[in-house]
């Protein structure tokens, strides 16, 4: 028996995670503005917690929202799917998306080996 391909927007119910660990920070530093920070693993394992913590906070009142990926120190494909679906969901809102590398030499390699148009890839936005 041959096994059918799976898509990565199905549950990953059976499948084994990478077993990250990454914890989130998400507050509103101005009015229609959602900043979401981002600390530790972003892989298989974890990038689907970051979606639907998006998925839930990303409305149309919203004009800005900012993802700090200073603090990320492990950065999967996986991750960088999550950041494009956040730009459908920002998209979708009419808000405006900015991607803030910072620091992060895990996010900064993957940018450099797969360009995206994100924002602050190249330079480093304060975050409030």
């Amino acid at each position: 028996m041959v096994p059918q391909p799976r898509s990565a927007d199905h549950p990953l119910t059976g499948w084994p995670t990478a077993g990250g660990h990454m914890s989130l920070r998400v507050h509103s530093p101005a009015a229609g503005t959602l900043l979401v920070e981002v600390t530790g693993e972003i892989d298989l394992g974890t990038a689907r917690r970051l979606d639907r913590v998006l998925q839930d906070r990303v409305h149309p009142e919203l004009a800005e929202l900012v993802i700090d990926l200073d603090r990320v120190t492990f950065f999967s494909v996986a991750g960088l799917n999550s950041l494009l679906r956040a730009q459908l969901l920002a998209d979708s809102a009419g808000a405006h998306l900015t991607v803030d590398a910072g620091r992060s030499q895990a996010v900064r390699r993957l940018f450099t080996l797969l360009p995206t148009d994100f924002d602050s890839v190249a330079n480093v936005r304060p975050v409030p």
